[in-house]
């Protein structure tokens, strides 16, 4: 009894002390998501265009939230409204649109983090399960994308949550599979509402994973997990009832575009793909952006690359991200073949497949991939390291095994330290972007072209609220559209009235600006306003720089701009109603007294 004793309290020292190291990894995680996220977070035309739906339902209920979520990137294809009902939580817990809308980002971001060490675990020791974790929880790639507002950065999680669920469904000793599927089930209908890709992809891994395997689940819950997408998906059902199916034939339309977009030949296009999961992969684990990969093309029957200057910089970094890349898939592919205990053949046959799909799926869109696209399948990199040390454990020999681990869990740490030290560099550059004209390398992270703050937003918009209230005149602003559009956003919330900076309305009663980028062609920006405005000051906001501008009198057309408000549509998109704007119209329907089928219309 004394020994069982002993082993017992030895057993739960050792749980404890796992759990004691996933809340440092947690609590460390949470530093880099958290610091200073209020003043530094990225907020540009995307998130103000969400604040906005988000503000309106805090003013009325949940009632006016849209039954369609954001437009799909390049199209007019609206995807599902989760992100709309997690932002609205996330106001309503913190009280405010900005703040909850990133605090609620963050929280999935490091919910993600223990998700991670569950899958990990199913495959790896806990030893390197906690360091995958760790290098997973400092990634700079997950920490920029766990700091700011967007749709697609709850991927992350719940495409973790989708895995995780089908490992335990498809587990032979599991007690309650068909719970784990009820699991499955609302992970997709989630995940699959925050990306047009994630609505392709995750369906597709899911399907396949259970087909595969085959898992024995009784009927009610095949029919319980059913019921679960049915009522997530089902607002968007409403509005296409409400629109006779627009937003479908939006979704055909945008199928078919995307995979003809690009003309280049699938050879091409296959090896570009293979480059862009290379060189994403290089920034996932490392945090490294310097990249590069020279470009295949076949001409006359001939393959060449082509590699200029810029290409020839870090040519040999994306060369050798492409040797790890393929050594990891061939290791995932021999632990495979080898593997005998049916939970580990399990996690490399779902990360495999994981692989596969998104490679399928981005292939057609090989040369317009965006960073955000590898959300999408960011846990299988991670994986790919771990299955790569554990392959070449086993076919060294068995002394140099020890020796082998070890290296292992310094390499992952030397990872973890790039990325502290490549976020330590994007942390400075954002904490001077409000006084300074920074410089940043090519991005492949958030693709901005300048570091941009939110504190530094906040400060132009004082800078223009004071000189709005001297005389009390309204604000014409014009800037390239992803910061007009938050600048206008800040400025509506200060209750001031404002337009875009133009030529066809110049009144009397009006202060006008351009911010453009400081380190941008500032007279070709000025051009075309100099003759209709004379320029009057110059004030620097670090990365960017505001130009205020006088009215010729010659040009001014009026005393005043009426800011009545005027019904807006977007006429090009399909319509999108709230669920208000539903109930009401199919009343009136029912009454006989329906209203102009356009006119509550919410954009």
């Amino acid at each position: 009894m004394e020994s069982n004793d002993k082993s017992l309290k030895t057993f739960l020292r050792w749980r404890w002390g796992v759990a004691l190291v996933l809340c440092g990894i947690l609590v460390v995680g949470a530093t880099l998501r958290l610091f200073q996220i209020g003043d530094w977070l990225h907020f540009e035309l995307d998130q103000a265009r969400d604040a906005r739906v988000i503000d309106a339902a805090l003013e009325g209920s949940p009632l006016d939230l849209p039954l369609l979520g954001p437009k799909a990137g390049g199209t007019f294809l609206r995807l599902g409204p989760g992100f709309y009902w997690l932002e609205y939580i996330g106001a309503l817990i913190f009280g405010d649109t900005v703040r909850g809308s990133v605090l609620m980002v963050a929280f999935f971001s490091l919910a993600a983090l223990p998700l991670f060490y569950l899958v990990a675990r199913r495959f790896f020791m806990t030893s390197s399960a906690l360091l995958l974790t760790s290098l997973f929880s400092t990634s700079a790639f997950l920490v920029m994308y766990g700091r700011f507002a967007w749709n697609p950065n709850l991927i992350p999680f719940f495409g973790l949550l989708v895995a995780y669920s089908l490992l335990r469904v498809v587990d032979r000793h599991e007690r309650h599979p068909g719970r784990w599927l009820l699991s499955t089930a609302f992970a997709l209908g989630l995940a699959t509402q925050m990306h047009f890709l994630a609505f392709l992809g995750f369906p597709a891994l899911a399907g396949v994973f259970l087909l595969w395997r085959r898992p024995r689940i009784g009927f009610r819950f095949w029919l319980g997990a059913l019921a679960i997408i049915a009522v997530l998906y089902l607002p968007m059902v409403l509005n296409e009832i409400e629109t006779g199916g627009m937003n479908t034939k939006e979704f055909i339309g945008a199928i078919f575009e995307k995979s003809t977009k690009e003309s280049h030949p699938l050879i091409e296009k296959i090896v570009r793909n293979s480059s862009e999961f290379s060189l994403h992969g290089l920034v996932l684990l490392t945090g490294f952006e310097g990249g590069t990969f020279p470009a295949i093309v076949i001409k006359d029957g001939q393959i060449g690359s082509i590699c200029d200057s810029k290409c020839d910089e870090g040519k040999w970094y994306g060369v050798a991200a492409f040797v790890v890349l393929a050594l990891a898939i061939v290791s995932l592919i021999f632990l495979w073949w080898r593997e005998t205990d049916r939970r580990k053949e399990d996690v490399l046959l779902l990360c495999g497949l994981w692989f596969l799909v998104t490679f399928i799926l981005f292939t057609p869109l090989a040369y317009g991939i965006a960073p955000r696209f590898f959300l999408l399948n960011a846990p299988v990199f991670f994986l790919l390291v771990g299955f790569l040390a554990r392959a070449i454990g086993r076919v060294v020999p068995r002394r140099y095994r020890p020796a082998i681990g070890v290296a292992g869990g310094v390499v992952l740490l030397i990872l973890v330290a790039f990325n502290l030290f490549f976020l330590s560099v994007r942390f400075e550059q954002l904490r001077a972007a409000s006084f300074e004209s920074v410089k940043n390398a090519p991005d492949r992270i958030l693709k901005e072209r300048v570091r941009v703050t939110f504190e530094q937003q906040n400060r132009i918009v004082d800078f223009l609220a004071e000189r709005s209230a001297k005389n009390g005149y309204p604000v014409y602003m014009f800037s390239e559209p992803q910061y007009r559009r938050a600048l206008k956003y800040l400025l509506e919330r200060r209750g001031i009235e404002n337009a875009v900076l133009g030529f066809d309305g110049v009144y009397r009663q009006g202060v006008y600006f351009v911010i453009l980028r400081t380190n941008s062609d500032h007279e070709d920006g000025l051009r075309k306003y100099r003759t209709h405005y004379i320029l009057h000051e110059t004030i620097p906001f670090g990365t960017l720089t505001a130009f205020e501008l006088i009215p010729k009198p010659e040009s001014i057309l009026g005393e005043r701009q009426d800011f009545s408000p005027v019904k807006q549509s977007d006429s090009k998109a399909p319509p999108r109603y709230t669920l208000r704007q539903f109930i009401e119209r199919n009343q009136a329907s029912l009454t006989g007294d329906e209203d102009d089928p356009d006119e509550d219309i919410v954009e």
